[in-house]
C-alpha cells in the first residue's frame, strides 16, 4: 500500500474473522495511509451457539460495526452468500458472481480473503475467491486466524508479514472483545487472547514485537 487513496477489500467468512486476521493492520494502515477499507462478511445470520445460546444476526452485525469502526474500517457489508456454518450448501456460482461484483464496483487495489481451514465456510470462501480471480483483478492475499492451526496446512511459500506494535495489538484485542455474542460466558477454543499469542509468535519470526501474517496468492508488480 503506497498512498492515501488505496482501496482495500477484505472478504470475511463470519463477523469477527477480519479482526482476527487483520485487526492490527487496519489500525496501522489508518495511521499511515488512511485507506478506504471495505469488509464484506460472507455469512451472518441467526444461529445457536454450541452451548445453546441463541445469537441473532442483528446482534452480530452491531458488534462488527462497533469493532471495525473502532479499527478505522469505513464500510461493512453482510453479503448473505450462505447460512453460517453451511458453506458447502451455498450457491457457489452465485457467490463467485457476488465476489466479482465487489471487485468491479469497489475496484480495490488489494484484496484479502481467508485461508481455508477446518471450517467449511472458510474453505468455500477461499475457493470462491480464487475462482473469481480467474480473469485478472488486483493483488490477492490470504490472511490467517488462530483456528488455522486445525485443518489444511498453510502454503509453504509467499509469507507476507504485517508488523504491529503493542498499541495496535491491544486495539485488536479490544475490538475482538466487542463480539460479546461469541465470547461472553463461553470457553471458546479461539478467543481474543489467542490473537495476541499468535501476533507475538509472528513478530518473533521477523524480529519485531508483534506481526500479522498473510500469504501472497497473487501479486502484480
Amino acid at each position: 500500500m503506497d498512498g492515501t487513496t488505496a482501496r482495500v477489500l477484505v472478504l470475511a467468512p463470519h463477523a469477527d474473522d477480519a479482526e482476527f486476521g487483520l485487526g492490527a493492520a487496519f489500525l496501522r494502515w489508518q495511521a499511515e495511509y488512511e485507506p478506504w477499507v471495505r469488509v464484506v462478511i460472507a455469512a451472518c445470520g441467526d444461529y445457536v451457539r454450541s452451548d445453546g445460546r441463541p445469537v441473532q444476526a442483528t446482534e452480530r452485525l452491531a458488534e462488527s460495526a462497533r469493532a471495525l469502526s473502532y479499527l478505522g474500517v469505513r464500510e461493512i457489508e453482510n453479503a448473505h452468500w450462505f447460512a453460517e456454518n453451511q458453506g458447502f450448501s451455498c450457491d457457489y456460482a452465485g457467490m463467485v458472481t457476488g465476489i466479482e461484483k465487489q471487485l468491479e464496483t469497489f475496484r480495490p487495489d488489494m484484496v484479502f480473503t481467508c485461508l481455508p481451514s477446518f471450517n467449511q465456510d472458510h474453505k468455500v470462501l477461499f475457493d470462491a475467491t480464487i475462482t473469481a480471480f480467474r480473469n485478472g483483478y488486483p493483488d490477492l492475499y490470504a490472511y490467517e486466524y488462530p483456528g488455522n492451526a486445525w485443518g489444511p496446512p498453510p502454503p509453504e511459500f509467499g509469507r507476507k508479514y504485517l508488523p504491529a506494535d503493542e498499541r495496535h495489538v491491544e486495539a485488536k484485542i479490544k475490538a475482538l472483545a466487542m463480539h460479546k455474542s461469541q465470547f461472553d460466558g463461553r470457553a471458546a477454543v479461539v478467543d481474543p487472547e489467542a490473537a495476541r499469542t499468535l501476533a507475538r509468535q509472528r513478530g518473533a519470526e521477523i524480529g519485531v514485537p508483534f506481526a500479522e501474517l498473510c500469504y501472497v496468492v497473487r501479486e502484480i508488480g
